[in-house]
């Protein structure tokens, strides 16, 4: 079986699944995309004082911290402000303006498979974070992240006097336990994160050299270790372990541990472990768990019809004046899962914020109609995708005869010269949009116009003459392959998906187009997850999906421009991404990767070592070129994007941002300084 060295950062194989679906999922490995944070940089308490009448305190009557804690305090039930901050707080510049204590921030989601939205709402944590633009990495946990010149070893220091939740105090005891005691250890994670190893897939090697400092070591260039600090999972493999509440469920620590897991109906230690702290269940589930996240569980989402986040009083963060954040008191998690009751809530003003699952441009009209009435404004959101729906022909298919057909280059260009690609959007997409191929976008650097722009033209009669060319025979109303195959086959669409009735509308249009060719389609629809299983087993003709990678993410989920990326890989090539991914496939390859795919690997190996930021640019424009000589996909169309609803008693947001999985929506707003008035 032919074998190629996974030279990856972003695709091994990564810990235990999610207990949610996600569309870039595979069973072997995750990516999650997480929320950071819009920080100043930190300030020593020298530089403010926590003290409510001292100057520049606390904004007048604002305080140092929330009334819901000073009452604390005075109570004696916790420690006074000031020795709950670090050492240096970081310092957050509001977005418009400084806030008020108080209020609750109202928002939505579908259950316990609905952890996306946690993390792009309520996350923190990771070692750097982004700027809201995008275009900066800074700190964040981390007070200092130094490389050395070929960035393969990284000096990191945490935030002196950060603790968690509970108050305990976040150190490199905690780093080590991540990483020996979690990461290394086979039988909670499957496989060492790619974050955490080295480009051929060894572990990096980790020195602690004091309580705040540590040293993270690759056996060749790691540049892209920086900005998998600033992610939202993946910053946080350091730093999501508290190991003084989890020792206790770990059997290296605890030889009772085993037993005492059973005694509480688990199957054993691992099985506890993992649904008390392990990466995902914690945030949902555990109240018990410390964490440093700005609002911490106190009402699991298994118990009620609701979730509730209530403020951490060990929230390292404050405001230019030194009041500690956030400023809202909770973010409360309704529970539903149907869309249309959402969104009747939505248009009457009961969510101060939302983006996620009635965002599309079947509810944006209603969802405009009613702001007055409903108390909020509708803000767009700036789309990152190279199209809002992209097929993918399975190249990897089992059968031979369709496999020769997805792989034939003049059959995809027929296929795509065959789409009216107008009429979709004056149909489907309230006219507002322009064809496109999956490609890069115009805001992105890797641009490409003859990319993006090449076999748009619908013309039926062109799309006949170039299958006629390949030698695919008319026979009544069905072609057939040189091979012998009829050109007949089924489209699986996730129809729970934001735009899966979207799809299922535009695959219907497609249809009627592609019968003008002589090519049948049935579509078939399914809830995502089995949509999700049929992917990951190669078990389908062909499927649609987002053009994630159109800008923001596009060397990241770059799975439409070549066969890798997260969480399983490209749609039309699963299993020669699963061959680069782990370097090796599970069952024998159906097909072997020609030569252009390999070209392709070695240029991403070469991208993923490259110290220089404008060479590994240079090296991801090449692997653009040949995605676009191979035109590996078909584009449909470049919508308007999603939106946003804001209630009118927010503030702080900023307005439009991008919607992007990599970019966490709207985790780089920071919410941790969006606060509520009764002013309108």
């Amino acid at each position: 079986m032919s074998s190629h060295n996974p030279q990856s950062t972003l695709f091994t194989k990564q810990s235990r699944s999610a207990p949610w679906p996600d569309p870039t999922m595979s069973r072997r490995g995750l990516v999650v995309a997480g929320g950071t944070a819009l920080t100043a940089s930190a300030a020593g308490c020298g530089w403010f004082s926590t003290d409510a009448d001292s100057e520049g305190g606390g904004g007048g009557d604002k305080g140092p911290e929330a009334p819901m804690l000073a009452e604390r305090v005075e109570a004696g039930d916790l420690p006074p402000v000031d020795e709950r901050l670090p050492n240096e707080p970081l310092v957050v510049n509001v977005t418009e303006s400084m806030g008020v204590y108080g209020g609750t921030w109202n928002t939505v989601i579908t259950g316990a498979s609905d952890g996306p939205w946690l993390w792009r709402t309520a996350n923190d944590g990771h070692l750097l974070e982004r700027s809201r633009d995008w275009e900066e990495i800074r700190p964040n946990i981390a007070s200092s992240f130094e490389q050395n010149d070929d960035a393969s070893e990284f000096t990191i220091t945490l935030r002196e006097g950060v603790k968690w939740s509970d108050g305990e105090p976040l150190t490199t005891a905690d780093v080590d336990f991540a990483f020996n005691d979690v990461a290394l250890n086979e039988e909670l994670t499957t496989a060492v994160p790619t974050e955490l190893s080295s480009p051929d897939g060894t572990p990096i090697e980790l020195e602690i050299v004091d309580d705040y400092t540590f040293i993270v070591r690759f056996n060749t260039p790691k540049p892209l270790f920086r900005e998998d600090m600033a992610k939202g999972v993946s910053g946080q493999r350091f730093t999501m372990y508290p190991r003084h509440y989890l020792e206790q469920f770990h059997i290296d620590y605890n030889e009772n541990a085993e037993d005492e897991a059973i005694d509480e109906g688990f199957d054993g230690w691992v099985a506890r472990f993992t649904n008390l702290g392990h990466l995902w269940n914690f945030m949902w589930e555990n109240p018990d768990l410390p964490t440093l996240l700005p609002w911490k569980c106190v009402r699991p989402v298994s118990d009620s019809d609701h979730a509730l986040f209530e403020r951490n009083p060990y929230y390292w963060k404050v405001d230019e004046e030194g009041s500690q954040l956030p400023y809202m008191d909770e973010v409360r998690y309704d529970i539903t899962t149907d869309v249309e009751t959402m969104f009747a809530h939505a248009i009457n003003g009961d969510y101060e914020f939302h983006s996620r699952h009635f965002n599309d441009n079947a509810h944006r009209a209603d969802a405009v109609d009613n702001e007055a009435s409903g108390g909020y404004t509708v803000i767009e959101l700036e789309s990152s995708y190279s199209s809002d729906m992209n097929i993918a022909f399975n190249m990897n298919h089992r059968d031979e005869g369709l496999r020769e057909v997805f792989q034939d280059k003049q059959f995809r260009i027929a296929m795509s010269h065959a789409i009216d690609r107008q009429e979709l959007i004056d149909v489907l997409w309230n006219r507002v949009g322009e064809p496109t191929q999956a490609a890069p976008r115009p805001e992105s650097k890797y641009y490409d116009e003859e990319f993006a722009t090449q076999y748009l033209e619908f013309d039926t009669d062109l799309a006949n003459e170039i299958l006629d060319d390949a030698g695919y025979e008319l026979s009544g109303d069905t072609r057939t392959a040189p091979n012998g195959t009829p050109l007949e086959f089924a489209v699986i669409v996730a129809d729970d998906a934001l735009l899966g009735s979207v799809w299922i509308d535009a695959l219907d249009m497609i249809k009627g187009m592609w019968e003008e060719v002589g090519v049948t389609i049935h579509i078939n629809s399914q809830p995502r997850e089995n949509w999700q299983n049929a992917v990951n087993e190669f078990e389908y003709d062909a499927t649609v999906w987002t053009g994630d990678g159109g800008n923001i993410d596009e060397a990241t989920s770059c799975y439409w421009y070549m066969p890798a990326g997260p969480g399983g890989g490209a749609f039309f090539a699963r299993q020669w991404s699963e061959l680069y991914t782990n370097g090796d496939t599970q069952e024998e390859l159906v097909a072997e990767p020609p030569a252009h795919v390999e070209e392709q690997w070695d240029l991403y190996d070469q991208y993923q070592t490259e110290p220089d930021r404008a060479t590994r640019e240079e090296l991801f424009k090449q692997i653009i070129e040949i995605a676009k000589e191979q035109f590996y996909a078909i584009g449909t169309v470049r919508g308007q994007g999603g939106w946003a609803l804001v209630s009118d008693r927010l503030r702080n947001v900023g307005g439009a941002m991008p919607q992007n999985p990599t970019y966490g929506t709207p985790g780089p707003a920071a919410p941790e300084q969006w606060y509520i008035t009764e002013d309108e």
